[in-house]
């Protein structure tokens, strides 16, 4: 299936590993444009080096909990770009258990970097924002700052896929489940608390865990056209996890 995104303007935020740096090599290779942003000049030097054969990718630090630096951020990615046609916030507080650090990240630096890039979409048709939440957001964890902002996610897309719908603009959430890559989460769980990652491990239907591949790929499909009424939406991907049905 062809997904079109060939020179579209994208804005990827948290893009040096993980699920993030994922995401820009599925947009690279959809032939699109790729700004991207982390905090560590180091770490995106690195994915810059394996990923600059795939296509054309610029990067930047950026502090997501620092609002001038991510009006700063998109400012940057318009002009380098030429404007901007999709925008994926993906940075997140992650296990942060404390309710401040997860709002000026997840919450604050996620309103902050939409306002600032949406007066940048030119043509609306097309363009279209998606965030990266969390099954966590579906159900209740031992990190309850977490699962309420990751919750707050999901609701902030559906309302803003409301409002924008007739502008031509969709927003969407895509919820992962439990992901494994070297480096992550789970990754330090599986090499020193074998016994909760294999008890995690056993709740998933699937008998496995997610790669950042996988998230990717419903990412650079659902910011392409082909999911063009496709908005307001929280894509659960998870291998089965959640317990219940979405109403």
């Amino acid at each position: 299936m062809e997904l079109d995104l060939q020179g579209k303007r994208v804005l990827v935020t948290g893009g040096s590993r993980g699920i993030g740096k994922a995401i820009v090599a599925g947009f690279l290779d959809e032939g699109a444009r790729v700004a991207t942003c982390g905090r560590g000049a180091e770490s995106l030097l690195a994915m810059v080096g394996e990923l600059a054969a795939r296509g054309e990718i610029h990067d930047r630090v950026c502090d997501m909990a620092d609002p001038d630096a991510v009006e700063a951020l998109v400012a940057w990615a318009a002009e380098t770009l030429g404007g901007l046609d999709i925008v994926v916030s993906n940075v997140s507080a992650m296990n942060a258990r404390d309710f401040q650090v997860g709002y000026e990240v997840d919450i604050r630096g996620m309103h902050t970097l939409i306002e600032a890039s949406t007066p940048h979409f030119a043509h609306h048709a097309g363009c279209n924002v998606i965030a990266i939440g969390s099954r966590a957001g579906s159900a209740g964890t031992v990190l309850p700052a977490y699962s309420a902002y990751k919750a707050a996610t999901a609701s902030y897309m559906k309302s803003l896929g409301i409002r924008h719908a007739k502008r031509g603009i969709r927003f969407n959430c895509v919820s992962p489940g439990d992901i494994l890559f070297d480096g992550g989460t789970w990754a330090d769980a599986r090499d020193n608390r074998p016994e909760f990652y294999n008890a995690v491990l056993a709740q998933n239907p699937t008998g496995r865990m997610g790669t950042p591949e996988e998230i990717a790929n419903v990412v650079v499909f659902l910011a392409s056209e082909r999911a063009s009424f496709v908005t307001g939406a929280n894509l659960l991907v998870d291998g089965a996890a959640t317990d219940g049905i979405q109403l």
